[in-house]
C-alpha cells in the first residue's frame, strides 16, 4: 500500500490503528465542473460545484449544492423570507419561473432537503443527480440566461436597423 498523507503528514499507514479509514480513488482526477454565463457569480459558483460533486460521484453533495444554488436564486431575486418551499411558491407567483419550473425546483428541494436534513438513508444515484442538475439548469437558463439572451438579439437587431 502506498503511503497517502493525511492528517498534518502522517501516512495513512502510520495513522491511529484504532481509526478505520476509506481510500478512495478519484476518476476523473479532477473534478468538472459547469460554467453558467449571465448568471451571478455567487450562484453559478454553487451550481459549478454541484456539477463538480457529480463528476466525482459525490452524488449527494451534488443534490445539495444544486438546492443552495436554488435557494441562493430566489435570494437573489428578492424573495429572502420563509422557506425554500415559500420561496419557490413565491417565485411562481411572481412569475420568476413558470409552475413547470416550480415543479421542478420543488424535486430540488424535496431530495436536497433530505441531504440538509441528515436524512441519509435515501440513495442518491447518478440518475436521481442528473435529474436534479438538468433541474437546476432548466431554472438558472430561465431566470438568468434567456433573459440576456433576448437582449443581446434585439440590440443585434436594433445595431443592423440603424446600419440600413
Amino acid at each position: 500500500m502506498d503511503d497517502v498523507i493525511v492528517n498534518g503528514g502522517k501516512p495513512l499507514d502510520a495513522m491511529d490503528a484504532e481509526e478505520e479509514y476509506v481510500r478512495h480513488t478519484w476518476l476523473p482526477f479532477e473534478s468538472v465542473g459547469k460554467q453558467y454565463e449571465d448568471v451571478p457569480e455567487f450562484i453559478a459558483s454553487a451550481a459549478s460545484e454541484a456539477y463538480s460533486c457529480a463528476s466525482i460521484s459525490m452524488y449527494r453533495a451534488a443534490v445539495l449544492m444544486a438546492r443552495t444554488a436554488l435557494e441562493a436564486t430566489a435570494k437573489d431575486k428578492g424573495i429572502t423570507e420563509g422557506t425554500l418551499c415559500g420561496k419557490i411558491k413565491e417565485m411562481a407567483k411572481k412569475h420568476i419561473i413558470t409552475d413547470q419550473l416550480a415543479d421542478e425546483a420543488d424535486e430540488i428541494r424535496l431530495l436536497g432537503n433530505e441531504m440538509a436534513h441528515g436524512d441519509l438513508s435515501t440513495p442518491v444515484t447518478v440518475d436521481d443527480s442528473t435529474d436534479i442538475l438538468g433541474f437546476l439548469d432548466s431554472v438558472l437558463d430561465y431566470v438568468y440566461q434567456q433573459p440576456k439572451a433576448i437582449l443581446r438579439r434585439q440590440e443585434l437587431r436594433k445595431a443592423r436597423k440603424h446600419k440600413d
